[in-house]
């Protein structure tokens, strides 16, 4: 930028003033004119704004001229008295006009003596960076300068003064250039200076590698934030927690104005601080992103219990735990007392099997080290250690089995470790023993009030506690057998009991109606029903035939079963029928009653009676039922000789009268073992009558001639001449294994 100044020269116009002596006519043509006075070669009129127009020869022909005015010192120039008001005058001392205006002279214009002297060296800031304001640059003094003018090369400069010293402004967008100043005054200018290289550094630092996050743990040591950056001339590293300063050489920080920063053994507290570098050029300066992150991770220690116990054969089930979310890994310390099942191992648990194989307690150390899930930061060891009780035993009980009423044995519990207590439960407190109870079982009386046996299950279980920690060892079992008192047999029922080895026996033999409970466990039975035996004849009466004999080795039953004992029949009258669940023996037919008289149906069927006279059979015996008996015999009359048929057996028919000594015999009985003891049932009564010989009833309780049959035996009634008589009662005999 040139800046100029020049002296504006005023042109003079004043009044000539009508003194002027002299004209220099033969150079001009003097026109007066009423508007004013022209003064020229021409001869033209003057102008209508002048009182006074002096135009100069501008032709070829003539040399131009000027207008001199009156010239003085300035002593003259004081001598004037009085002067008038715009008096006009050219000071020879100042070579300056002047006027005189407001009682002062006043310089109008003035003249040099001589041009500004040559520009010295400019001083000043050489490099500057862009935006950089009032930057100073100055020159010595020039000789005769009035003013100077300052240039600048460049562009995005602003120069303010005029002066030997100026400042100037340098916008963002500044270009390098030369500055240079050159004197002026009313004469003209002085020689320009020399050019003065201003540089406008423009270049911020360039940063290539920017700081990068650091996780570190706490106590862990120094960490370190590094910038990589070129033209960097300075650093300084700032720090953000609320708002970002500059951090100094001091506690944990050092080499804060290098590229590498380095944090020494960083405080919990500067977590999550951020961290960046103000790089400084020349000029600018460049700032790191200020993403770099310092994460100063804690370090982790174990908050688990350092003792626990438990019992053998089960795992201290350890869930560990920290002060910060970790990782764990254990090995194993002292082991004492033989404990076995503890390895080393790493995981959230320590799920471990240990097992005491002895009396006594032992132990085994876990020591445990955390590491933190959030930057593996390794704590402190930690150990826990774990007791391991022994299982307490106790020793096999015996089993019981006593009957209903009669008194237990006392159970005293044992086992091999000391200190030990007991606690049982009991499955069937109808035994007569509670539900459960702690210590030893007193004897008691045991009841059974059932068919069966009753067995109940004492399940027994040790325990044993220390450290506060109660174990329990392996159950035990054992069993109370209480045997039933056997109800299906008593006298309520009219039953008789009795046993033939393993074998029960149940005898009913009270004539009537009763019931027999099937005793538990019992499903089948041997059975022998033998129905009552029918009575005699008289007056040549017959024999009585044995009641219905039924037997079997292998038949069901279940439930209540009822039972009907047949009674014997009385004088020529059929026996009673004997009943064992949906089985009936048929009582026994009775005799003919009167002279040859047919003898009746039964189980086994009555002898016919017989006649005085004649010379043969008068009557037949009784049918007897199919598979229970047999037919009685007939009644016969042979000269001298007459007599009633024998009663049928179970066994065989009985005996008729034919051309014989005398009545007939009783047929045969079956032989029964049931009870025990080989026994004849159901034998048929002998007949009556008049002979030399003696009849007999048939083996099995029949009665001989005038003689009853046998009780329980459903023996036929013996036949009479007087009165017939009874047969004998029925009997049910029932055989079963003892459940």
């Amino acid at each position: 930028m040139i800046v100029k100044k020049t002296l504006k020269v005023k042109k003079v116009i004043g009044m000539i003033v009508f003194s002027l002596l002299t004209f220099h006519f033969s150079l001009f043509t003097f026109n007066l004119f009423s508007q004013g006075v022209a003064i020229n070669t021409t001869g033209s009129a003057s102008d209508n704004s002048a009182m006074l127009d002096v135009q100069s020869d501008t032709t070829l022909v003539n040399s131009s001229q000027g207008l001199l005015i009156p010239r003085m010192s300035t002593a003259k120039r004081n001598s004037i008295i009085s002067p008038a008001e715009s008096l006009l005058i050219f000071n020879t001392t100042t070579k300056c006009f002047e006027d005189y205006v407001n009682g002062v002279w006043q310089t109008i214009a003035c003249n040099c003596t001589s041009s500004p002297a040559a520009a010295g060296t400019i001083s000043g800031t050489a490099t500057v960076c862009p935006g950089q304001n009032a930057v100073l640059y100055n020159v010595p003094a020039i000789a005769r300068a009035t003013s100077y003018t300052w240039t600048y090369s460049g562009t995005g400069a602003f120069i303010v003064g005029s002066t030997n010293a100026i400042i100037v402004y340098f916008s963002g967008t500044a270009t390098s250039g030369n500055l240079t100043v050159i004197g002026t005054n009313a004469c003209g200018n002085g020689t320009v200076s020399a050019d003065y290289a201003i540089a406008v550094n423009s270049t911020a630092p360039n940063i290539t590698g920017q700081p990068v996050s650091v996780n570190t743990c706490l106590g862990g040591g120094a960490v370190s934030y590094t910038v990589t950056a070129s033209g960097g001339l300075t650093y300084q590293w700032q720090e953000f927690g609320i708002s970002w300063n500059n951090v100094a050489n001091a506690g944990v920080y050092s080499n804060v104005n290098t590229a590498t920063l380095t944090i020494t053994n960083p405080p919990a507290g500067l977590n999550a601080y951020k961290y960046r570098c103000v790089v400084s050029g020349a000029c600018t300066s460049s700032i790191s992103d200020g993403l770099a992150t310092l994460t100063v991770n804690p370090i982790p220690s174990v908050t688990n219990s350092a003792t626990s116990t438990i019992c053998s054969g089960t795992s201290p089930n350890l869930t560990l735990t920290s002060s910060v979310p970790s990782n764990f890994e254990w090995t194993i310390g002292t082991i004492t007392g033989g404990i076995t099942g503890a390895d080393a191992g790493s995981g959230a648990t320590i799920n471990q099997t240990l097992t005491n194989p002895n009396t006594t307690t032992g132990s085994v150390q876990y020591i445990v080290t955390p590491t933190s899930s959030t930057g593996s930061c390794v704590g402190a060891a930690f150990t826990i250690t774990i007791t391991v009780n022994p299982l307490p035993t106790v020793d096999q009980p015996s089993n019981q089995t006593i009957n209903n009423s009669s008194s237990t044995t006392a159970v005293n519990f044992s086992g091999t470790l000391s200190g030990t207590t007991y606690s049982w439960t009991n499955n069937n407190t109808s035994i007569g023993l509670a539900a459960s109870g702690t210590g030893n079982i007193s004897a008691f009386t045991a009841t059974n009030s059932g068919l069966c046996a009753v067995t109940a299950t004492i399940t027994v279980t040790p325990s044993h506690t220390n450290d506060g920690v109660n174990c329990t060892g392996a159950t035990k079992n054992f069993t109370i057998v209480v045997r039933a008192t056997n109800n299906s047999c008593t006298v309520t029922n009219n039953c008789t009991a009795s046993t033939d080895g393993n074998y029960t026996i149940n005898k009913f033999t009270v004539v009537g109606s009763t019931t027999w409970a099937v005793p538990c466990g019992v499903s089948a039975v041997e059975y022998l029903v033998v129905a009552g035996g029918g009575g005699g004849g008289s007056t040549y009466g017959g024999g009585g035939g044995a009641g219905g004999l039924l037997t079997s080795t292998n038949f069901a039953v279940t439930g209540t079963i009822n039972v009907t004992v047949g009674n014997g029949g009385a004088a020529q009258t059929n026996g009673g029928n004997s009943v064992f669940s949906t089985i009936t023996a048929i009582g026994g037919g009775h005799s003919g009653i009167g002279s040859a008289v047919n003898g009746s149906t039964g189980g086994s069927g009555g002898g016919g009676s017989g006649r005085s006279g004649g010379g043969e059979v008068v009557s037949s015996g009784g049918a007897g039922t199919v598979n229970q008996g047999y037919a009685g015999g007939g009644g016969g009359s042979f000269g001298a000789i007459d007599g009633g048929g024998g009663g049928g057996g179970a066994g065989s028919v009985g005996e008729t009268v034919d051309n014989r000594s005398d009545a007939g015999d009783g047929g045969i009985g079956i032989s029964s073992s049931i009870t025990g003891t080989p026994t004849y049932y159901a034998g048929g009564g002998a007949g009556c009558g008049y002979g030399t010989g003696v009849p007999v009833g048939g083996n099995g309780g029949g009665g001989n001639a005038n003689v009853a049959g046998a009780a329980n035996t459903g023996g036929g009634g013996g036949g009479s001449q007087t009165s017939g008589k009874q047969g004998g009662s029925g009997v049910v005999i029932i055989r079963y294994l003892i459940p």
